[in-house]
C-alpha cells in the first residue's frame, strides 16, 4: 500500500533533468480554443479593457480579481469553515500579496475541472488548481512556471484484488480505469485503453463511487489527493507512486502544476513567474507553505522548471 513515506523520501532530480520537455496532455485543445475565443476579456497581451488597464494593473489598484478552482484536496478546496484552502491556494496567495494583491481581493469561484480552461476570460480571470502544465494546453492558455511537480497513483478497492501497479501497465489487464474528466489522465488513457474500459467522472468523489459499485477496477489521479482519500476510508487504498510514461516514447512524464491566465494577461503571468522564481530559490518559505499538505523539497520542488520547456512548441 502506498505511504507518505513516498512524498517523503522520493527523488526524480535525474528524471527532471532527462525528461522536461516530455509532460504532454491535457483537455483537447479545439473546444477550449472555441470557449476562450467566445469568451476572452482580453485578445492582446496585457491589453485590457479599454483604457481601464490591463488585469495585473487593474488588481493592483484594488480590483477584484476572480479566480477558479476546483474541489480538490490537496491542491485547492473548500475547508469546512467555508475558505478556500490547499497547497496551490496558499502558494498563489503569497505570490499575489508580493504584488501587491491582497487575499481579499480574490473573488473564488468553484468550477467543475473540465470548465477551469473553457471558462477562462468568461466566469474567471485565472486559475489556481495545481493544473499540470501541458503542451495542449499551452496551446490555448498561458501558463505559469510550476510551483511542484507530483507522481501519479492509483486507487483501488483495499487489498488491491486486480494487483494493478500503474496507469500504463494496467492497459495491458482488462481492468476498467476510472479518470476525471479534462486531466492528463484522462488524455493517457484515451491513447492506451479502448474506450469501454476507460470510466470519466467530474469529480474524484463520483469515481471513488464508481470503483465501490465495481463499474471500474483503479482510479488514476495524482498520488497526493488519491492518498487523502484512503487516508480517510478503510475500504480503499493506493498504490506506490509512479511517473505514467509517454505512450509513443515510453519515456516519464513529469506532473507540473502552475497557475493558469489568458493568453492575453501575460504580462500577469511574467510578474507571477518572477515571484514563483523568487519562492522557489528560498526553499524554506516554500516549504513552509507546501509542508502542511505533505510536499516536501525532497520530492516535490520542481528545481526552475519552466513551461516554455514544458511547452516547446506551444508555450505563449
Amino acid at each position: 500500500m502506498y505511504t507518505r513515506k513516498f512524498l517523503e523520501e522520493t527523488t526524480v532530480s535525474d528524471n527532471l533533468k532527462l525528461n522536461r520537455r516530455n509532460l504532454m496532455f491535457g483537455v483537447s485543445g479545439g473546444a477550449a480554443a472555441l470557449a476562450l475565443g467566445a469568451c476572452s476579456r482580453t485578445d492582446s497581451n496585457g491589453g485590457g479593457d479599454g483604457d481601464g488597464g490591463s488585469l495585473l494593473e487593474r488588481a493592483q489598484d484594488g480590483e477584484t480579481i476572480r479566480v477558479a478552482y476546483a474541489d480538490e484536496a490537496p491542491y485547492a478546496y473548500t475547508a469546512e469553515d467555508g475558505s478556500v484552502v490547499g497547497q496551490s491556494v496558499d502558494t498563489h496567495v503569497h505570490i499575489l500579496e508580493q504584488l501587491g494583491i491582497s487575499a481579499d481581493q480574490i473573488d473564488w469561484q468553484l468550477t467543475e475541472w473540465g470548465s477551469l480552461i473553457p471558462g477562462l476570460g468568461g466566469t474567471h480571470d485565472m486559475v489556481i488548481a495545481g493544473m499540470y502544465v501541458t503542451p495542449d494546453r499551452c496551446e490555448n492558455v498561458a501558463f505559469a512556471n510550476p510551483d511542484y511537480i507530483m507522481p501519479d497513483a492509483l486507487l483501488v478497492l483495499a487489498g488491491n484484488p486486480g494487483g494493478y501497479t500503474t496507469l500504463n501497465e494496467m492497459a495491458d489487464t482488462d481492468g476498467v480505469i476510472g479518470v476525471m474528466n479534462g486531466t492528463s489522465e484522462q488524455e493517457i488513457a484515451d491513447q492506451i485503453y479502448p474506450e469501454d474500459r476507460i470510466n470519466v467522472q467530474g469529480d474524484l468523489d463520483s469515481l471513488i463511487l464508481e470503483l465501490k459499485a465495481g463499474r471500474l477496477d483503479a482510479i488514476a489521479l495524482t498520488s497526493a489527493n488519491l492518498q487523502l482519500a484512503a487516508d480517510a476510508d478503510d475500504e480503499i487504498e493506493t498504490t506506490e507512486g509512479f511517473w505514467p510514461k509517454d505512450p509513443e516514447t515510453g519515456e516519464d512524464i513529469i506532473g507540473a502544476g502552475a497557475a493558469v491566465f489568458q493568453p492575453g494577461d501575460t504580462d500577469f503571468r511574467d510578474a507571477v513567474n518572477d515571484e514563483v522564481a523568487k519562492l522557489l530559490d528560498d526553499t524554506e518559505t516554500w516549504e513552509s507553505i507546501v509542508g502542511e499538505y505533505g510536499f516536501t523539497v525532497e520530492t516535490n520542488h520542481p528545481e526552475g522548471l519552466t513551461a516554455e520547456e514544458l511547452c516547446p512548441d506551444t508555450y505563449q
